[in-house]
């Protein structure tokens, strides 16, 4: 799941009266990993286009002029982020949602897997040199994002959510909602920045996410906003006391992207997409990561199932 960085996009019609504005982000699957190192390399990764809807800015774009090679020599060379839990990690060895179903896709389609992590400033550097063949970490299929990439079938459904502690019965349906409380977001990203454009210093952006949440089972936190399947994963992972309460956007839906043109990879990466969903592998994946498949959204804004 994920972009690239260039001008932004003009954002859609903010609701009511509230004003957002967005300078430079990097977008993946979900919402908001942004590397603002990458402001001045031509990279545009805004980690969601959750934000669009729901903080009515934040695009997901991954802009790049890359051009990934075809793997005719039978090797799928993939390309992924270092650290970006729980997606693709190491810990050990490397591992993560993402990196299963790669491996999953590699053997449907009888190809070699070769993965490279790394940071997404060398990951754009790969792509552009034909390093790498694929983006594994899902892009958002945004009509930016459909001008610079082909896309396979999308697999995984993911939201921007308000995660608050399981005692706690407030609605927090916007950033309205949020004024003088204590939210925690992940730092360097799109959320903080928009977030804190609203609400001022009672953000509190954190270096990992699973810090957050831990602050927020401690009753530290008034509320955090993540994307879903993230919250899902630590919920499901270390029983934290926690829970989904309410999205602040729609669904969507990722997908993986090829080279623009490369109508061939695409249609394969396609069909073995949908035998992973129709052989139950994907399933597999998904409840080993997140507890419920992933492949529908989540619409309890609970507990995964």
């Amino acid at each position: 799941m994920f972009a690239a960085k260039s001008a932004p996009s003009s954002p859609p019609s903010p609701p009511a009266t509230t004003t957002w504005a967005m300078s430079c982000g990097i977008v993946l699957r979900g919402p908001f990993m942004t590397d603002r190192s990458l402001c001045g390399a031509g990279l545009k990764l805004n980690r969601h286009d959750f934000l669009r809807w729901a903080l009515a800015s934040l695009g997901t774009a991954w802009v790049s002029a890359a051009q990934a090679q075809n793997p005719g020599d039978g090797v799928l060379r993939v390309g992924v982020l270092a650290h970006y839990k729980p997606f693709s990690f190491t810990e050990g060895s490397l591992q993560g949602f993402d990196v299963d179903v790669m491996k999953r896709l590699a053997a449907i389609m009888k190809l070699q897997l070769q993965i490279h992590p790394d940071g997404m400033a060398n990951l754009q550097k790969k792509l552009q040199a034909d390093e790498i063949s694929v983006i594994g970490n899902q892009l958002l299929p945004t009509p930016e994002n459909r001008r610079l990439f082909d896309f396979a079938k999308p697999y995984a459904a993911n939201q921007l959510v308000c995660i608050q502690h399981e005692d706690d019965n407030r609605d927090f349906l916007s950033l309205d909602d949020l004024v003088g409380k204590k939210l925690g977001v992940l730092a360097s990203t799109g959320v903080e920045e928009q977030a804190k454009g609203a609400l001022g210093k009672s953000v509190l952006p954190f270096p990992v996410i699973d810090q957050a949440l831990k602050q927020l089972a401690e009753k530290k936190l008034d509320a955090v906003l993540e994307e879903s399947l993230i919250a899902d994963y630590y919920i499901e992972r270390d029983g934290l006391p926690i829970k989904i309460t309410a999205p602040f956007a729609p669904p969507m839906a990722s997908g993986l992207a090829v080279r623009k043109g490369n109508k061939d990879m695409a249609a394969r990466m396609t069909a073995a997409i949908q035998t992973m969903l129709s052989d139950g592998s994907f399933k597999d994946i998904s409840n080993r990561w997140f507890g419920y498949d992933v492949s529908r959204p989540n619409v309890s804004h609970s507990k995964p199932r």
